[in-house]
């Protein structure tokens, strides 16, 4: 019989009267990989943050080798041999690598002399192939060598089990390649590894079993051969996922019209961007399958001047910009929709709409007039803002909802003649049926004729509104998929 190494049962964790976990239950065998995923806000680090030490439970059991813990801080999970690895690096990046693994001695000091201690952190640095001189600071690493140090750190504390939270989704093709080595190191050292995502696709090569939550708990459990990908997205949203074409997407007729947007051969400044080639036609909606997230923030930051490029050239609308110059959103009808809409939500919808509408135009030399842009404002409100089941009127403060704030975004800049819009990842945080009311909100658009082009990391969202769809991997396109 397996010998547990990890148990939650019945945890919870509530906050400002919101469960964000509720009777959560999990666990992982000696040498196992678990993965674990669900959509954002599923409640995924909440539970496994009670036993890291980062959310401590409220309520709940937990064991660590079959015996019984009171986990409430990080440093309690180490002591048990838990160490969770973060997207955001926890190390400080002003010290060098031979500071930063200096740091755990004092945790290790009563089990070895420093002589000893410095030595096997010379030879598990070697072991993980971290060839950069000690003396390097963190700040000069990339983002693949930071994760190797917090590996190293938790090796030289005799860790038992490695939680990465939202890792390997940013990591290049040939960091997964060297990770799955660590991984079945570790594994045979008779460690085990939890893999948090809110993609499976990513992980599903690492895991010998995969858990699914939704709304705060585990309602699924996948043996190896189980793991499949419909069957996992059905699990997340709690509905059958059945792939769905627009209506227009349907028809055999569809003109792509002229070229609005291209990138040639862009490289990023900072190196993200790799000679990304794509294009983007008026009257189209274009898809991009982000399979790195940092790549996708690149195209907004470039686009939004937010970057500079270091060769290549974007053109939009027939106007060339290259070199460190920037782009302006000015004047040239593009609008970006990022992640986090930045939204006054001390103003109602009509205020924000007009905000943004006003500041367009203004720098076209002319300022809409009261009773138009009001017009304008209550025509969009009434097509955007109502059905479903809802009805949002435009004298309402903002409400703290992510498809009404994506709404009112969108609302924005339609108000200030958009002709592209760029979103980036525009479902994360909504549930399964707030991306399909959303969705159904860019097909208006489409109708519209403005093109636009979306960013996410998740394909099966892309599906229903795209008439193209682009793979982007570290950079640069990898593969088209066309209906």
């Amino acid at each position: 019989m397996k010998k547990e190494l990890l148990r939650m049962q019945k945890i919870k964790f509530s906050q400002n009267s919101i469960d964000f976990v509720e009777n959560g239950c999990f666990h992982v065998f000696k040498s196992e990989t678990v993965g674990l995923v669900g959509r954002n806000h599923s409640g995924k680090s909440t539970l496994l943050g009670a036993a890291t030490g980062e959310f401590p439970c409220q309520e709940g059991d937990i064991w660590v080798n079959e015996q019984r813990k009171q986990i409430t801080s990080i440093e309690d999970a180490r002591k048990a041999g838990i160490f969770l690895i973060k997207d955001g690096s926890s190390l400080i990046s002003e010290f060098t690598i031979r500071n930063t693994m200096k740091l755990n001695f004092a945790f290790v000091k009563k089990r070895e002399h420093y002589s000893q201690y410095m030595k096997k952190c010379r030879e598990t640095l070697r072991m993980l192939d971290v060839q950069e001189d000690t003396d390097t600071r963190i700040r000069d690493l990339n983002f693949h060598k930071r994760v190797l140090i917090e590996i190293a750190q938790a090796l030289v504390c005799d860790a038992s089990i490695l939680v990465f939270d939202n890792v390997i989704s940013m990591l290049s093709r040939p960091a997964c390649e060297q990770m799955e080595n660590i991984f079945r190191m570790f594994k045979v050292r008779g460690g085990s590894v939890i893999l948090i995502e809110s993609q499976a696709e990513g992980i599903l090569k690492y895991s010998d079993r995969l858990c699914v939550m939704r709304k705060g708990r585990v309602v699924g459990e996948l043996e190896k051969g189980e793991m499949e990908r419909d069957l996992i997205l059905s699990l997340m949203d709690g509905e059958r996922f059945v792939p769905k074409l627009a209506a227009f997407q349907l028809s055999d007729h569809i003109t792509r019209g002229r070229e609005i947007l291209a990138f040639h051969n862009v490289y990023s400044a900072d190196h993200v961007l790799k000679g990304l080639n794509f294009k983007l036609y008026s009257n189209e909606v274009l898809g991009i399958w982000n399979r790195n997230r940092h790549s996708g923030k690149a195209i907004l930051d470039v686009l939004g001047g937010e970057k500079g490029i270091l060769s290549g050239s974007i053109s939009i609308d027939g106007v060339a910009f290259e070199g460190q110059e920037g782009i302006s959103n000015k004047n040239i009808g593009l609008y970006l929709i990022p992640e986090e809409d930045e939204l006054c939500t001390n103003m109602n919808l009509e205020e924000n709409i007009s905000l943004s509408s006003l500041k367009k135009n203004s720098y076209k030399g002319f300022v809409k007039k009261e009773g138009e842009l009001r017009y304008l404002v209550h025509n969009l409100t009434s097509e955007y803002m109502a059905g479903n089941g809802y009805r949002i009127f435009p004298n309402q403060v903002v409400p703290d909802n992510v498809l009404i704030q994506k709404k009112t975004a969108l609302c924005r800049a339609i108000a200030g003649d958009a002709r592209i819009l760029v979103y980036n990842n525009p479902y994360l945080k909504m549930d399964y049926r707030e991306r399909e009311i959303f969705s159904q909100d860019i097909l208006k658009t489409h109708k519209k004729q403005i093109a636009q082009l979306i960013i996410s990391a998740q394909l099966e969202c892309l599906y229903p509104v795209c008439s193209r769809i682009i793979r982007l991997d570290e950079g640069k396109i990898t593969e088209v998929i066309r209906k």
